[in-house]
């Protein structure tokens, strides 16, 4: 087990799950193994805070994860259990702003997708389908919303959520630029 500020923690954490998606933290101390862990589905996207939110498709029994004597491990695991619905839009944010919404990964299974907003850089009005967003760096946005109402949202960096199907128009409310990794089971 991994201790943060005194506290022992478990090396997989399930902090969310769903009909589509498992979400589970990995986190390891510097020269600590995981015990052997069973996921949710044997199709899994890895996302590495530690190395700038790199993300990776993994199918089979993930590995197990041992760190390096100096260096701890944090992780998001999406284990993907079913697609869900979605319908084809002429919003689609990655045909519209391929510039900002850059596709890392596509199969059958998942899109993932690295999303990236300037300094108070507004975007146009996209549809999103469910997905999971992780944030890679503090995000602060102001959203708009099809039907017109807005909401100011925020996170740190390094924390993940489902969302259900959206559409939207971001700005980033941050003097730095923004960027997510979102992951849409498909």
């Amino acid at each position: 087990m991994s201790r943060e500020s005194g506290a022992t923690v478990e090396p997989y954490q399930v902090f969310f799950e769903n009909e589509y998606v498992r979400l589970v933290n990995v986190t390891l101390a510097p020269g600590e193994a995981a015990p052997r862990y069973n996921p949710a589905s044997l199709k899994t996207v890895a996302i590495d805070f530690n190395d700038s939110g790199r993300a990776r498709y993994l199918k089979g029994m993930p590995p197990e994860r041992h760190s390096r004597s100096d260096k701890s491990i944090r992780e998001l695991r999406v284990e993907l259990k079913s697609a869900p619905r979605v319908e084809s839009t002429p919003l689609d944010a990655i045909r519209l702003q391929p510039w900002r919404f850059k596709v890392e990964f596509e199969n059958d299974q998942v899109r993932i997708v690295r999303l990236r907003f300037e300094a108070h850089e507004k975007g146009i009005m996209v549809h999103h389908p469910p997905r999971v967003l992780a944030t890679i760096t503090e995000v602060a946005v102001k959203l708009t919303f099809a039907d017109g109402h807005s909401d100011e949202r925020g996170a740190p960096a390094g924390v993940a959520a489902w969302l259900e199907a959206e559409t939207l128009q971001t700005e980033n409310a941050r003097d730095e630029p923004l960027e997510v990794v979102l992951v849409e089971p498909k």
